[in-house]
Parts: C-alpha cells; sequence; structure tokens
C-alpha cells in the first residue's frame, strides 16, 4: 500500500522568508518528488566609501600609499583620474590617448601609463599630476601593459598576431626604449605583466588575448631580459590579472577559466596550488600581509573571496548586489591600501550607460547559503525519503550538520530528527518513518557558522 502525497513549498535564507513554487533544483531531482529551495541571503558589505567615478570606461588602478591617493586610467577620454583613498576626484590627467595600464615608480614619485593610441609610455608626477616626460616606442606599437623593475619599465605591446615585450632604461639621463625584449617568443598581442618588490629582477608575462594562455617568467636584473620558464596552461583562459603573493615566490593568476586563481611558482611555473573562488576569475590583489583578494565577474553570488596565504577554504566574502542593482566586479579591478584595512574595488553595472564605481571595502561578510530539500510525492506507507543540497559559495567544514523537523497534523510543535551531516558533495539524506494522516511538514534548516549565513526550507505534504 502506497501513500498519495500533495506539497506545498516555502523557504527561508537568513531573514527572508519567501512563499516557493516547486522550482527545479541543481542536482538531479527524483522522478515525481517535490523540492523546496531556501532564498540565497545576501550578506551585508560594510564599506567605508562608494563614489561614482567620471569615466567613460576603466582600465587600470593603482594605489599610491606615500601620497594617499589613488590612480585610474580611463581609455575612452585617454585620461588619468586621482582621488584620495575615499574616492573624492582630486584631479584629471588628460591628452594621455588610450590610457592603459599604469604602473608606479618604486619611490612613488612617477607614475607611469601606457599610452597605445600615442605609440607612448608617459610619465606623470604623483605629486603636481604634471606629465614629466613621454617615452616613444616606436610607430604602430600601441604599448598597453606595464611593470616596473628597479630603474627598468618594462611594457607590452604590439597589435594582434605581433606581440612583445620593451623596456625603458631609466637609469640614464635620457631613457633609452629598446624593443624585442621578448626575444625566441612568440606573443600574440601585449601580454599581462608583473613584478614584485618581493621578487626583484623578476618578471612575469601571460597572454592577454588567447586561450588557452602561455606563461614565461624572465631575469631582468639587466637592461636585457632573459627567458627562465616558459609554460602553456592548456585550461587557462586569456589573462584578466596577475599578482604576485607577498613573498614574491608564486603568481596568482586570474582568467576566465579553470573556476579558480591558479598558483604558479616563479621559479619554474610549476603549479603551487589554487584559490578556490568561483566563476569566472579576473582579478587578484595581495596584500603586505599576504591575504589574497579573488575577484570573479559574478552577476549573482559572491563577487571577491578573501584567502589567508596558501589557503584552501576562503574566510570571508564580499558581494555587491543589493535589492535590483548587480554590479560587476571589473577586470583587474582590486587593490590594497598599505593598511591592508580597505580594499579598493572598481565595479559597473550591466546597464546601459550604468558608470564606474569605486567602493572601498572594510570587514568581508558571511556567505550566502541555499537549503534544497527533496520529499518524493508517493513513498511507502509510514516510510518516506527525505535528500537535499546545502550550497553556497564558500565550502562547508566538515562535519556541517543540517537540522530536520517534521511538524505532525494537529501538532503546535515539530519533532527534532536525527541530526544528519553533510556527505562530501554537500548533499544530505535521511529516512523518516511516521504513521499521520494530513498535512505533515518538513523543515531542514542549516543554523549558519563563522562564515556562512543560516538558511532553511520547508515542504508540506498531504499524505492520505
Amino acid at each position: 500500500m502506497r501513500a498519495r502525497a500533495a506539497a506545498r513549498l516555502w523557504g527561508t535564507a537568513g531573514l527572508t522568508l519567501a512563499l516557493l513554487t516547486p522550482v527545479a533544483a541543481a542536482t538531479a531531482t527524483p522522478s515525481g518528488a517535490h523540492t523546496a529551495t531556501a532564498h540565497r541571503a545576501t550578506a551585508a558589505q560594510p564599506h567605508a566609501a562608494s563614489s561614482v567615478l567620471p569615466f567613460d570606461d576603466y582600465s587600470d588602478m593603482v594605489v599610491d600609499g606615500v601620497h594617499s591617493r589613488l590612480f585610474f586610467s580611463d581609455p575612452t577620454r585617454g585620461a588619468v583620474v586621482v582621488t584620495d583613498f575615499d574616492g573624492t576626484v582630486l584631479k584629471q590627467v588628460t591628452g594621455l590617448s588610450g590610457a592603459a595600464q599604469l604602473a608606479l615608480s618604486q619611490d612613488a614619485a612617477t607614475l607611469y601609463a601606457a599610452l597605445p593610441g600615442a605609440d607612448t609610455v608617459a610619465a606623470v608626477s604623483t605629486t603636481t599630476h604634471k606629465v614629466l616626460a613621454r617615452y616613444a616606442t616606436g610607430a604602430g606599437t600601441a604599448p598597453r601593459t606595464l611593470a616596473v623593475s628597479g630603474k627598468h619599465l618594462w611594457f607590452g605591446y604590439g597589435a594582434e598576431g605581433a606581440g612583445d615585450i620593451g623596456s625603458v632604461d631609466l637609469t640614464t639621463a635620457h631613457p633609452v626604449v629598446t624593443l624585442g625584449q621578448a626575444t625566441g617568443d612568440s606573443w600574440y598581442s601585449a601580454p599581462a605583466l608583473a613584478t614584485s618588490a618581493a621578487a626583484p629582477g623578476v618578471l612575469v608575462a601571460g597572454e592577454r588575448d588567447v586561450s588557452p594562455a602561455t606563461f614565461a617568467v624572465y631575469d631582468v636584473h639587466t637592461a636585457t631580459a632573459r627567458r627562465t620558464a616558459e609554460r602553456r596552461l592548456p585550461d587557462s583562459g586569456a589573462t584578466r590579472d596577475l599578482a604576485f603573493t607577498a613573498d614574491g615566490k608564486s603568481i596568482i593568476v586570474a582568467s576566465g577559466s579553470p573556476y579558480y586563481h591558479q598558483l604558479l611558482r616563479t621559479s619554474d611555473l610549476t603549479d603551487a596550488g589554487r584559490y578556490p573562488a568561483a566563476a569566472y576569475p579576473n582579478a587578484v590583489a595581495v596584500a603586505a600581509d599576504g591575504t589574497v583578494a579573488a575577484g570573479v565577474d559574478s552577476s549573482h553570488g559572491s563577487d571577491v573571496f578573501m584567502f589567508k596565504p596558501g589557503a584552501r577554504a576562503s574566510h570571508g566574502v564580499f558581494e555587491f548586489a543589493s535589492g535590483d542593482s548587480s554590479p560587476l566586479l571589473l577586470p583587474a579591478g582590486l587593490a590594497w591600501a598599505p593598511d591592508n584595512r580597505r580594499l579598493f574595488a572598481v565595479t559597473r553595472e550591466t546597464r546601459q550607460g550604468a558608470p564606474v564605481v569605486l567602493r572601498v571595502l572594510t570587514t568581508p561578510g558571511k556567505a550566502a547559503t541555499e537549503t534544497v530539500l527533496h520529499i518524493p510525492s508517493t513513498t511507502p506507507s509510514g516510510t518516506r525519503s527525505l535528500t537535499g543540497r546545502l550550497a553556497s559559495d564558500l565550502p562547508f567544514s566538515a562535519g556541517t550538520t543540517v537540522t530536520l523537523t517534521r511538524l505532525d497534523p494537529g501538532a503546535t510543535k515539530p519533532v527534532t530528527l536525527p541530526p544528519t551531516t553533510l556527505a562530501a558533495d554537500e548533499t544530505f539524506a535521511l529516512t523518516d518513518r511516521a504513521t499521520a494522516h494530513g498535512y505533515i511538514t518538513y523543515t531542514a534548516s542549516f543554523a549558519g557558522d563563522a562564515l556562512h549565513l543560516p538558511s532553511s526550507t520547508s515542504i508540506e505534504v498531504y499524505i492520505r
């Protein structure tokens, strides 16, 4: 004898309560099963400031910790915008055709801007904000990426199919520009570049416009680049951002795929780990204390994941969505303040004409969670299987439990079923035996923890 059941469903996540209709779960739902899914709750994200920037477009951001200034490049307007750490605009340096990537001298006295529209690299004073010099790189070179190592400025240049690396030797009274530094290497276009004071004389380059991407490491202690390692990553998408770890021993790659931030040793580009954020990685920034901010291009869920050096699990997230607003983190749109307490993020909504917004982020929040519960509409008399899934942008620790309760017809107090522990794939399962007839309400609840918001969901099943 089998009982027939009809179900009504509702769910909560955090402090949100909503009536739900049956929906398809992300995992396979047993035939004839009813499914309840909790809404994802968005953690409140404290921030020190949120400022609209006077941009038509965005390319890069540099933090000047000596003068407490931020520099942004706008390629469409050919300008560099200067703000304080709260995003208040102080100056706009114009006449910088196609302003692309920026780089700061080691003494923070000079800001360099790649100007592909003028085949030039410009040097701008970080105090007077005046253009000090323009270094011509040659007709048709279109320099786009920059990195400073000691007294040498390195730039990626070239049209599609003709990428290369050049340098500006700043040690002479009249700086000397040298092209063709990537001897023997074939870059499809101007490669992404990165250097670090923690790894003096080391330059890392990565493909920007093709997949799979190739990476290379160069010894740049002198004015001539010498390749020391090279690797093609079959699963890697076009490079969106690069950053050295705080100790200079590894490079962190943000690319559209794979769906985590790759960690490569700068000695030989072998795998050194990963930071499992989410799809699609597009930004990375490393604080002075080693904390990694891993950003993704996501219109749903968390946008920035925080990791301790070498950690496999994030300890906090930032989520920009609020109400009907769904801003996206822009590529290479993350940078840290020197005090490690503020993270600068450049965002923009997807709607036409939306402004570019600087967000100054402080303490990261907890990740939203989602509870899914399945109950078959027909079950053996008195026995029914309860299965479900707990989902979040941050992984759950081993031993995480979900509490299930059953409210029998006419009862005012639910019966708590034995606790169930999440499996490795974040699913749970429980068999309940109840002989009551009428409406029975099952609820699956996650209480939340140090990294996750709580969530719950319920299904009301009528047993005849």
